[in-house]
């Protein structure tokens, strides 16, 4: 009997915090925003994502535990026909007919460390087309008698690259356009509390340890496959007001806003069972709009103007200066050294070598936040930059109120009688109210 316990998103949240992955106790600690948005977004939204991040970050660690909560320990090994499972092994061989009978039939595919699956030309080609959504035909002539062509349909790709690697550094360019990239961070202050709880973890007998029940689990995931077959169309009767939170100011704005609505969609599908439906549709509410705006508000904000998790922490620290043409007015004592920069960040704890940062250095000229010295390893702002953005809250609530009024007229009624105004915080699990006020965000991406 399938349980029809309504699970919130604050059951995922623990499921990341006690974990079991291949029957191993494997809790993902910290970056809670990321975990979650790895199994919204690959998961119930059908979008390929890329999990971005230093070494020892927890990328690998998070693709593994969405792949086991939603396709088994199977689907890690390779057992379960509906995940491709594609790793350095795979990459050795070559495409068969077999083979891409068995691609056919999988409706999702992981590569854990995308650099080592590109190794393998035709392989390489097939994730390529993936990630943009586009088709990859597999053509073999049979001994001249006959030719097989099978067409492979893209498949959401959940993967992860490490920042800095020798053989692939950044995503394609191709890939970047058809990829969410989801940030995972780190800093002394996050490690401590990392080594903390792995601490606990030790010290502590099983019983004191976070871990969802059996049912609990088998609540979750049911709930997540129910999401992810799915088909009604999502109403966000909240859009337009929600959309005010990722600045315009930016083209890279455009793809940004798109993936922030897939974020709020895919909250809406994991609360499908309290969400109201009619035959076509099933309707956003404000909780919804809300929580997407925790998950997701910051990192995307960021990304659309062109700044990784560091990059406000360097833009606060390069100095301002007053420029003539090209040239610094008071030499290079209104600029820092890359070395400064370095010793800045390391301060805070916020540890890097100096290629990464090099590498951040060279994003923030090309968006213009920053701009080098010639020949020089120094940089200098020209300008002030305001991150923060607000949101008016009771604002989306009347817009969602007034838009299903207006435009879903006979189903207003029953979207009116929930609780517009509550949500079920994701990382404490109590129900809270939506701040009726005009809220002023900014700040660091964690």
């Amino acid at each position: 009997m399938i349980s029809k316990r309504k699970s919130t998103l604050n059951d995922l949240h623990r499921y990341f915090e006690g974990c079991f992955v291949l029957g191993k106790r494997d809790p993902i600690l910290e970056n809670h925003e990321t975990r979650i948005l790895s199994l919204l977004l690959w998961g119930i939204a059908g979008k390929s994502i890329c999990i971005r991040g230093e070494s020892g970050s927890a990328k690998t660690k998070i693709l593994n535990a969405v792949t086991s909560l939603v396709y088994g320990d199977e689907g890690l090994e390779g057992r379960n026909p509906n995940v491709l499972w594609l790793n350095s092994s795979s990459a050795k061989g070559h495409l068969t007919e077999d083979s891409a009978q068995i691609i056919t039939q999988a409706k999702r595919c992981v590569i854990p460390e995308l650099q080592n699956i590109l190794t393998s030309q035709n392989l390489e080609a097939m994730i390529k087309l993936w990630m943009e959504d586009r088709p990859y035909i597999y053509s073999k002539n049979d001994l001249g008698r006959r030719t097989i062509r099978i067409i492979l349909d893209p498949k959401p790709i959940m993967t992860n690259l490490a920042d800095g690697n020798e053989s692939l550094p950044s995503l394609p360019v191709e890939m970047k356009r058809r990829v969410i990239s989801l940030p995972t961070f780190s800093s002394k202050e996050l490690n401590e509390k990392v080594h903390h709880l792995k601490a606990i973890s030790r010290m502590l007998p099983d019983d004191k340890l976070v871990k969802l029940s059996r049912v609990e689990t088998s609540g979750l995931k049911n709930q997540i496959r129910e999401a992810m077959e799915l088909e009604k169309r999502v109403i966000n009767p909240g859009a337009d007001v929600i959309r005010t939170t990722i600045p315009a100011t930016y083209t890279m704005s455009n793809t940004f806003i798109d993936y922030y609505f897939d974020v709020i969609e895919a909250v809406t599908k994991f609360h499908h069972r309290e969400r109201v439906q009619d035959l076509d549709y099933i309707y956003s509410t404000p909780a919804d709009n809300f929580i997407a705006f925790q998950l997701a508000g910051s990192i995307f904000r960021d990304m659309s103007i062109g700044i990784n998790p560091i990059g406000k922490d360097i833009i606060e620290f390069v100095p301002k200066a007053e420029v003539w043409g090209d040239l610094v007015t008071e030499s290079d004592s209104d600029a820092v050294h890359i070395d400064e920069i370095t010793d800045y960040l390391s301060n805070k704890g916020i540890n890097r070598t100096k290629k990464m940062i090099q590498f951040t250095m060279a994003r923030l000229v090309d968006a213009n936040f920053v701009r080098k010295i010639p020949k020089a390893d120094k940089y200098y702002r020209t300008q002030d930059f305001d991150f923060s953005r607000s949101v008016d809250w009771k604002g989306l609530v009347d817009a969602c109120i007034t838009n299903m009024e207006i435009n879903s007229e006979h189903i207003a009624e029953e979207y009116k009688k929930d609780d517009l105004h509550m949500y079920t915080d994701p990382f404490t699990g109590e129900h809270k109210n939506i701040p009726m006020t005009l809220q002023v965000y900014g700040g660091h991406l964690e």
